[in-house]
């Protein structure tokens, strides 16, 4: 029984220590974290078994070098394998709802991104195709004076060649509606080659990170969960850069709200002032607690003499 206790606490730190330090650093320190839950608890397991083939001695003279240093090997190993342990189960028990809910909110606001693109680039192509349609019509009607609208058409953001504008007047409206249909294509080929980029990294994401999140997969969340921010952010940018170079109205912007609020996975110390680990703690020693049960129940073996009912004074009792 004493063993099944250690063993039980064993297996728990060699899992908690490593789901702390995946957590805390992602798959990509897998090796790394393999290796320290395994030096831990085959650590732990040396430490005991000293102590407890050294009972005796450690008895006797309570303050011997030996005793002084398992205890303060124990402690040191302990105080320093529970910090990931704790963050391990204070992400697993306290902070796992939130953080599924907090990254679902960011992958619905990234899946939507080049949604509210294209409606701030609709509006704008409009404009473009009104005040183009505008400058036409007033160059058409200006008779001798059009001079200044051949300019203005002639000029950016419109760069009508001189052949265009020369075939335009009041009767041909279809050459008309050709040149506005040819101008707003350009354009919104500029805004859609941005907008299929980005498409096809949003795209990939969602589909390499999505079941991380619902399904809860251990080892590539730290990895999911950061750069999930960093494609939001990075996206978000390449289309307002895009926005911003190819727009029309100069009072028109692109708008997208990231959520700013984020759990610091990475972080064992800020975790914990959100998510209080009090009870943890005490689970945690109680394990420790299970460890030394071999040596706390462990008893010296003593000498067994058996009386003795010889007779020595001589003669047979009948």
């Amino acid at each position: 029984m004493k063993r099944l206790l250690q063993l039980i606490s064993l297996v728990f730190i060699l899992i908690g220590t490593f789901l702390g330090l995946i957590y805390y650093k992602g798959d990509e320190f897998l090796i790394f974290a393999i290796s320290i839950s395994l030096f831990f608890t085959i650590i732990f397991f040396f430490i005991v078994d000293m102590l407890i083939k050294n009972k005796e001695s450690i008895k006797k003279r309570k303050f011997s070098n030996l005793s002084i240093f398992l205890w303060f090997c124990f402690l040191i190993f302990s105080l320093t394998s529970s910090i990931f342990i704790l963050h391990g189960m204070n992400v697993q028990i306290n902070a796992k709802s939130d953080i599924q809910k907090q990254t679902l909110n960011k992958l619905n606001v990234l899946n939507n991104m080049t949604t509210q693109f294209q409606k701030v680039v609709t509006k704008d192509l409009n404009d473009f195709n009104n005040s183009l349609d505008t400058a036409i019509y007033n160059y058409t009607l200006s008779g001798d004076n059009n001079g200044k609208y051949h300019r203005i058409l002639n000029s950016p953001p419109y760069n009508l060649k001189k052949s265009q504008i020369a075939k335009l007047n009041t009767k041909n409206a279809r050459q008309r509606n050709k040149i506005i249909e040819s101008k707003l294509a350009a354009r919104k080929q500029k805004f859609e080659k941005e907008k299929a980029d980005v498409n096809f990294k949003i795209e990939k994401f969602l589909k390499d990170n999505t079941n991380t999140i619902k399904k809860w997969h251990v080892l590539e969340l730290n990895t999911s969960f950061y750069l999930l921010n960093s494609m939001l952010s990075d996206n978000k940018q390449q289309l307002t850069n895009a926005f911003n170079k190819h727009k029309f109205n100069e009072d028109s912007e692109f708008k997208c709200n990231i959520p700013t609020q984020t759990i610091p996975l990475n972080n064992p110390m800020e975790l914990w002032k959100i998510y209080k680990t009090n009870y943890l703690i005490a689970g945690v020693f109680l394990f420790y607690l299970f460890m030394l049960t071999p040596y706390l129940i462990h008893g010296d073996k003593k000498r067994k003499y058996v009386k003795s009912n010889s007779n020595w004074e001589g003669g047979i009792e009948l």
